[in-house]
């Protein structure tokens, strides 16, 4: 571990393993703050990001099994400090929470910057009328810009939303509700959704590091609380994973009750790759979920199997943690036996240069993010992608025996769409080869 932490620049790591529904260990590698000494180990905790979002699903699935929602309804309807402007797209298609869930609202914004942490914090009603600047310069409102219920397009935006619709329906502020309805019943006493991140949490909270260096406020401050925000331990998220299975599985109704989590754990919409909060992959009987979160300065992902009880949570303090976690998730897949995680090894197909021109251009997105665009461009004899305001920077492309794009840092495939002249038309992005995650298509011209 030390050995590959050295080679990503990735000072700590946090790992968390889930065996036959129960946390079997959990561990920290590595130090809080690159060239400090303080070690990190169990107990440390890392911003999640975006692994808050299953979270605020179950809260908002909590209502619903109480009747306060209705998973079909406008949510216009609940909303009382704020409405989803009606427009061309609302109007053929109202948005719920059903399709807020499952990132089919047709909401902006795929993600949120970091906010300075010495400033009075914006309330999510600031963030979904466009009144907060973000440190890296953008502010947007959330709005409806495709019809609801259509394709997939990740929206934090749309969490933005459930944050509000539970904030006025509850009367109580979304960490608050989270503590109470959540971590309180699950044991999660390293977990929180307080921002800035309260000092009582710093002495053992790893610090974000971004193009290695660590972050100027140390703990990244994001408005987004829903979203974004959840500062935890691996092994928290992981006790938050087995009571949604457990859920799931009618062995426990301590946050959900089965009939509800049955429907969390089911792709929405007959397409796509999201149940309600949580990313759905694979097929029976190795169906798992999962999500990731990314955040300035710290990158984690976690996944479980519903059938067999086997998962792991990997939290890490560096942008490059982005690559570093996919190695340590096959290396406990490896370790583990996990059944349909690991994909075959590909046999690599030269692209001859003269073919270049069949792939570069510049793609519209059409479904999966909010972003501008991606772009094929060649460079010192080889492909290069890039999605437009994405973390990650440039991938090399390569190409499989099967003729689908790869790289080397994911589980993701791209399968190409030619036109009749075998120009590359349309790029289908697959995680684990099997589940669309994005669309592109060419631009004109």
């Amino acid at each position: 571990m030390a050995e590959r932490q050295a080679h990503y620049g990735c000072p700590a790591v946090g790992v968390a393993v889930i065996e036959d529904g129960e946390l079997a260990w959990s561990a920290g590698y590595g130090v809080i703050e690159d060239g400090k000494s303080q070690r990190v180990d169990a107990d440390t905790m890392f911003s999640g990001a975006s692994i808050s979002k299953p979270v605020a699903a179950v809260l908002a699935l909590q209502l619903v099994e109480r009747e306060v929602f209705d998973l079909d309804t406008d949510v216009n309807r609940y909303l009382k400090s704020w409405q989803i402007p009606q427009n061309e797209f609302t109007g053929q298609s109202p948005v719920t929470l059903r399709w807020l869930l499952s990132h089919k609202a047709g909401t902006t914004i795929h993600g949120f910057g970091r906010f300075p942490a010495d400033k009075p914090l914006p309330l999510a009603l600031d963030i979904l009328k466009g009144r907060v600047a973000f440190m890296n310069g953008e502010t947007h409102g959330v709005k409806v810009d495709k019809v609801p219920g259509g394709t997939t397009r990740y929206s934090g935006g749309g969490t933005t939303v459930v944050e509000q619709l539970l904030e006025d329906t509850t009367g109580k502020r979304f960490h608050l509700l989270a503590r109470e309805n959540v971590f309180e019943p699950l044991g999660m006493t390293r977990s929180t959704f307080e921002m800035p991140l309260p000092q009582r949490f710093h002495r053992n909270t790893a610090v974000g590091h971004e193009n290695g260096k660590p972050l100027t406020e140390k703990f990244a401050c994001v408005p987004s609380i829903a979203a974004g925000v959840i500062y935890c331990t691996p092994a928290d998220y992981a006790r938050f994973m087995i009571a949604c299975r457990d859920a799931y599985l009618g062995q426990s109704t301590k946050i959900l009750g089965r009939k509800i989590a049955i429907e969390m754990m089911t792709i929405q919409g007959g397409s796509g790759e999201f149940g309600l909060g949580w990313e759905i992959l694979g097929s029976s009987p190795n169906r798992r979920f999962g999500h990731g979160g990314s955040n300035d300065g710290y990158q984690c992902e976690s996944t479980c199997y519903l059938r067999d009880g086997k998962g792991a949570v990997v939290m890490t303090n560096a942008d490059s943690g982005l690559i570093f976690y996919w190695e340590v998730f096959n290396a406990i897949a490896d370790l583990y036996a996990w059944d349909g995680f690991m994909l075959p090894p590909k046999h690599v197909q030269k692209i001859p240069e003269a073919e270049f021109h069949r792939f570069t251009g510049d793609y519209e997105i059409i479904s999966g993010v909010d972003a501008p665009g991606m772009k094929i461009w060649t460079e010192d004899g080889v492909l290069k992608s890039q999605i437009t305001g994405m973390r990650g920077g440039p991938r090399e492309i390569m190409m499989d025996e099967h003729g689908r794009f790869f790289n080397r840092v994911g589980p993701y495939e791209t399968e190409v769409i030619y036109d009749e002249n075998k120009i590359a038309q349309e790029l289908v992005v697959l995680r684990d080869g099997t589940s669309e995650i994005m669309r592109a298509r060419r631009r004109a011209g």
